[in-house]
């Protein structure tokens, strides 16, 4: 047998002129043949349905899910097929990161159930602890309370800065139980500015219905010490009421208007020492008509009634507020009534009083020069003026209107305060005892310039 090289045809190659196989034969071959080459495509689809894109290879999932590329027949039959590993890591990623969502939404489900069976199970306890357990009760006083106050509502103050104030002053036991009263309450009426009249260690309730009566109990306050004088007590019930001094002055300005003697020169002395509310709503002439009648009333209380015997009581009791301590009224009031009877050897009918001489010079100190003390052009100077001043000097008190009323009959002209901060006083009859004890007097200012002034 001849050998053969690689290019040469076999002997059944139809190409080798020898071949016995017939045309017949060559086209039952080719047919065979085509048709397996089919059978391969049709297997291919089944196992890669997808790949069968002329254009080139193409990545595809086989049945259980692992992507391959696959790549088109050649000229020799058969299909490439490569595992796509890039491919197979992110799927194996975004399984595990959707494991992760599915484990966390189960874990805050599990969670949001287990608070919110926590929220039912603590709302179930309070309610039922509500049932057997008594609420907490605000301190409080119960009584009607003591000493009488007044406490000042001011602009734009609500419940609770009342309430924290009112328990500071120890109006009320705590500001809860004030708080509480006035939401309580069935008043339609708010908490207006203004002065209150209330009382210490009271009823919260009981002070939350005055501050709520919408005016009717609302007040303003004023004060008058022992021994103000007219102006300063018309500032007092300016600040206190809003109406300027002007139209109290004008208001005050005819003394008859309020039944005092035709000699008074004005209102001052008449304003009787004390603590007055009036309404809110007050007219100046109803203010001083409130603050003379305490006067006018212990006047007729002593039986005395004739105007000029009440305007001259009320002069030497101003003059008794303005010298003298409460237990000495009556003996000072006694030398006042001796110095004034003109036959007396020791002043000769002139009073010879400090506080005259300082009320006329508008002052407020306990010392004056030797020039004031000559000056005649104060009518107020009883060291140059005899008898009594042109009127009272100050408010009295009703103890000063009683001594004054009642002097003490005694042989004394003069005296003098020796200790400022004591009070002690000593008396002489004559002036030469009574210089010793200016001097007492001077001795001590000298050590205590800051008290005499």
């Amino acid at each position: 047998m001849a050998d053969l090289t690689p290019d040469d045809p076999t002997p059944d190659d139809p190409r080798n002129p020898q071949s016995p196989l017939t045309r017949r034969e060559l086209r039952r071959r080719e047919e065979a043949r085509r048709s397996e080459h089919e059978a391969g495509l049709d297997e291919d689809r089944r196992e890669y349905p997808q790949a069968e894109s002329p254009e080139g290879p193409a990545e595809r999932l086989t049945t259980d899910g692992t992507p391959v590329i696959v790549r088109p027949s050649g000229r020799k039959g058969y299909q490439t097929v490569t595992v796509n590993r890039d491919r197979s890591l992110n799927a194996e990623k975004q399984a595990k990161k959707e494991a992760r969502r599915k484990r966390r939404r189960r874990r805050n489900i599990a969670l949001t159930a287990a608070f919110a069976a926590f929220v039912v199970l603590v709302a179930g306890l309070s309610f039922a602890l509500k049932a057997i357990l008594p609420d907490p009760v605000a301190e409080d006083y119960s009584g009607p309370g003591g000493a009488e106050v007044v406490f000042s509502v001011n602009e734009g103050e609500g419940a609770i800065a009342i309430g924290n104030r009112l328990a500071d002053e120890d109006i009320v036991a705590s500001s809860a139980a004030f708080i509480e009263a006035v939401n309580q309450s069935r008043s339609e009426n708010t908490i207006q500015p203004g002065e209150y009249p209330l009382r210490k260690q009271m009823k919260a309730a009981d002070a939350a219905a005055i501050l709520q009566r919408d005016g009717e109990g609302q007040v303003h306050y004023v004060a008058v010490n022992r021994g103000m004088r007219l102006g300063e007590a018309m500032s007092a019930v300016s600040e206190s009421t809003g109406i300027s001094v002007q139209d109290l002055e004008a208001a005050a300005a005819d003394p008859t208007d309020f039944g005092l003697p035709a000699e008074a020169p004005s209102l001052e002395g008449y304003l009787a020492p004390g603590e007055y509310r009036f309404p809110v709503d007050a007219e100046p002439a109803e203010i001083f008509a409130m603050m003379i009648e305490p006067t006018m009333a212990e006047l007729e209380e002593q039986g005395i009634t004739d105007e000029s015997e009440q305007f001259r009581t009320v002069t030497i009791a101003s003059i008794l507020e303005a010298e003298a301590l409460t237990d000495d009224y009556p003996i000072v009031a006694g030398i006042i009534e001796n110095r004034l009877d003109p036959s007396n050897e020791e002043t000769g009918g002139y009073l010879q009083i400090d506080a005259t001489v300082i009320y006329g010079l508008g002052q407020r100190q306990l010392q004056f020069s030797e020039e004031d003390k000559q000056d005649a052009s104060n009518e107020y100077n009883t060291y140059a003026h005899r008898g009594l001043p042109p009127g009272p000097i100050g408010a009295p008190s009703t103890q000063a209107l009683d001594a004054a009323a009642h002097p003490e009959d005694n042989d004394y002209y003069y005296w003098v305060t020796t200790n400022i901060e004591t009070g002690e006083t000593k008396f002489a009859e004559d002036y030469a005892q009574h210089r010793i004890y200016q001097q007492e007097y001077r001795d001590y200012c000298a050590d205590n310039a800051e008290i005499c002034g």
